[in-house]
């Protein structure tokens, strides 16, 4: 991790590639809190200097770096302090970045960061940024409205994806005050997104927003203004269709099978079911039940970034025990 670290102040792009490679190897396979609390700053510092670097590979090993030092550190004034140097950094990328990849790697690092070290307000400030992305049509007047530019089916759907992740920390108060139908209605718009990236990630927002919300939340909208009944009805029609699709232009077999699964369990919470209960079989007998909404974007989102070192920070990393309430044996 020295090593790597040094590497960051080197002129030459492959040789501060080489070292994030090197800082995410050893974080992911590893739970090297120690480190990261004692170089935390200098860490944070090089790793934003390679985001702000024209290098799209570059930028998208920073990204998955800063997100493997928060959940390293784990909850507490460490995390906090990487998200507040990271933030104006993250969020500029997020919005306006050039390259696709560099884009979606600050979007998930950006979810990650306020999932971890963001508290009410900061959190907020990072789900709005998410959320320009998400409602971003790609004309000239969303552009100098939101600052945003066009962002990529990916771009777009990892937006959501982050956007989702912070939802599932909030109260039901405060996902009352989220304007519920506009907020619904541009997710509803995107279940009919070519992209089927995009589709699944509004149609999980969605089932998320119920749950978080509180089963009930759309029909007392509803009850109050007749616009939000129509939405519903139409939402849930949507989302049923999605559910029994058999075609869809450019997807393959195997993508039509999941998006009619997955449509099904997302159906099912919106009409007053549970969610699809998942049990994963980890080392030495342990196992760890998702049975919510919540609990499932948290866990795709670690997943993603951990990747192979998921099974081993979730025995050793006390911040993934105090997410999924896990105690490992």
């Amino acid at each position: 991790l020295e090593a790597s670290l040094d590497c960051l102040y080197e002129k030459r792009s492959s040789t501060r590639e080489a070292g994030l490679k090197g800082i995410i190897d050893a974080l992911v396979a590893r739970v090297m809190t120690h480190f990261v609390e004692d170089k935390y700053e200098m860490l944070t510092h090089q790793i934003l200097s390679s985001i702000r670097q024209s290098s799209s590979t570059e930028a998208v090993l920073a990204g998955r770096a800063l997100a493997m030092v928060s959940i390293t550190a784990g909850a507490g004034k460490v995390a906090e302090h990487v998200f507040e140097a990271s933030f104006p950094h993250l969020s500029k990328i997020s919005k306006l970045g050039r390259d696709s990849a560099a884009r979606v790697s600050a979007i998930e690092a950006l979810g990650m960061l306020a999932f971890v070290g963001g508290v009410d307000l900061e959190e907020a400030s990072a789900m709005e940024v998410l959320w320009q992305i998400v409602i971003h049509k790609g004309s000239a007047h969303a552009d100098q409205t939101l600052g945003t530019s066009k962002p990529t089916p990916p771009v777009k759907a990892a937006a959501i994806t982050a956007w989702s992740l912070l939802l599932s920390t909030l109260s039901s108060k405060r996902v009352t005050a989220l304007q519920l139908p506009s907020v619904l209605g541009a997710l509803s718009c995107l279940l009919e997104d070519p992209d089927v990236g995009v589709r699944k990630a509004a149609g999980e927002a969605i089932a998320l927003l119920c749950e978080v919300g509180g089963i009930q939340l759309l029909e007392e909208q509803a009850l109050g203004e007749g616009e939000a009944t129509a939405m519903e009805l139409q939402v849930v029609d949507r989302m049923k269709a999605l559910a029994a699709s058999s075609s869809r232009k450019g997807q393959t077999k195997k993508e039509r099978s999941e998006q009619r699964s997955s449509f099904r369990d997302m159906v099912a919470t919106l009409q007053g079911g549970a969610c699809h209960e998942t049990c994963l079989k980890l080392k030495h007998g342990d196992s760890l039940k998702i049975s919510t909404w919540s609990q499932t974007v948290q866990l795709n989102a670690f997943r993603r970034l951990l990747g192979e070192g998921f099974q081993r920070h979730l025995q050793e990393n006390d911040l993934l025990h105090q997410v999924f309430n896990f105690a490992p044996r």
